[in-house]
């Protein structure tokens, strides 16, 4: 009884820590199809005090129109590259979402998607080393396992020093899929299900390790490559379904504002947070940067929970996702180290 005394009393106090702190988070790139989803859904959300929101095209309106909205979290507008400083100093959370959004697989598409991208995330990176260096820094600009290199290889020639705790590739996307489809398989509630995602972000890389998912189940070799299928070709089939106009633009937003609260309750020192993300790391050998479940704390990476056992298939799908994900990774690191050479850093 004791015992069940002394856990009450920590819930009790933990939620009036979490109600006491809130928080700043900035939104780079808000003005974005991404990234006007994500300020309406920050700006439901009870951890933030602070959401500052940035764009190369003035996001006042914007702000304008999300503060009528009810909710004790006030937005601050900031434009262009001279809103840096204002939009990250004193933020403990920078979510990058600047930049293009796949809709063409075409060859020059896929071109244009990673340097524009890889440059709006090297920039806004430069400043968010410069005025926030201790913020959690999330990278949700694709193509993720080539921005997130870009933006930590600038956090080392700007500091001498990244850390690797603090700097996330948002991975949280899959996640969501590969919950929502199991789900279906299972008839329970999609909140009710937790599948972890190792490997990388696109969809040849991201590998969904369904014999560890909650709750658990037992699935036949053919509903297992199913899921599988799905869960990889989800963004594509979005992209179909929309005709060629547009990708998956809320459920990204859905989950970037997602794996924000769950890093807002981390630095609030709420117990048993975790979410998959891609990180550096050295959990395989092959890779430095890779994703994994997390728990996440104050700190950021409280404990990278690592690769679980996985099945044959599941390794088969590691083993082939991995020449794909050395090479993104490469991509980004060679895409900073060519601007270093003309000082665009």
């Amino acid at each position: 009884m004791f015992r069940n005394g002394c856990a009450l009393l920590r819930k009790l106090q933990n939620n009036q820590h979490q109600i006491e702190r809130g928080l700043k988070v900035s939104v780079m790139g808000a003005m974005g199809r991404i990234g006007h989803p994500l300020s309406l859904l920050l700006k439901q959300s009870p951890w933030f005090d602070e959401i500052a929101i940035q764009d190369n095209v003035s996001p006042k309106g914007l702000a304008l129109e999300l503060n009528h909205i009810d909710t004790k979290s006030v937005v601050t507008a900031y434009e262009g590259e001279k809103g840096h400083a204002c939009a990250m100093k004193g933020a403990d959370i920078v979510l990058i979402c600047a930049g293009l959004h796949m809709e063409k697989q075409a060859a020059n598409a896929i071109d244009d998607l990673l340097t524009v991208n890889c440059r709006a995330v090297m920039e806004i990176s430069k400043s968010a080393a410069t005025y926030c260096p201790q913020a959690f820094i999330v990278v949700c600009s694709n193509p993720v396992n080539c921005t997130l290199p870009v933006a930590c290889e600038v956090f080392k020639k700007v500091n001498r020093f990244v850390d690797p705790c603090k700097m996330f590739g948002l991975a949280t996307l899959n996640v969501i899929r590969a919950n929502t489809l199991l789900a279906e398989v299972l008839q329970v509630a999609p909140e009710t299900v937790d599948v972890p995602i190792i490997g990388g972000h696109s969809p040849n890389t991201v590998v969904p390790v369904l014999s560890h998912a909650r709750p658990c189940t037992q699935l036949n070799t053919e509903e297992v490559v199913k899921i599988t299928r799905a869960i990889q070709a989800a963004g594509d089939d979005v992209v179909r379904a929309k005709s060629g106009r547009s990708s998956a633009i809320l459920s990204a937003a859905f989950a970037a504002a997602r794996f924000a609260v769950s890093l807002a309750k981390g630095l609030n020192g709420v117990d048993g947070v975790t979410e998959c993300a891609m990180v550096m790391s050295n959990v395989v050998s092959d890779v430095s940067y890779f994703i994994t479940p997390l728990q996440l704390g104050c700190c950021g990476v409280e404990k990278n929970l690592g690769v679980p056992d996985l099945t044959s298939y599941e390794c088969c799908l590691l083993e082939t996702a991995m020449p794909f994900l050395k090479r993104d990774i490469e991509v980004g690191e060679h895409f900073i180290a060519e601007a270093i050479k003309v000082r665009a850093v």
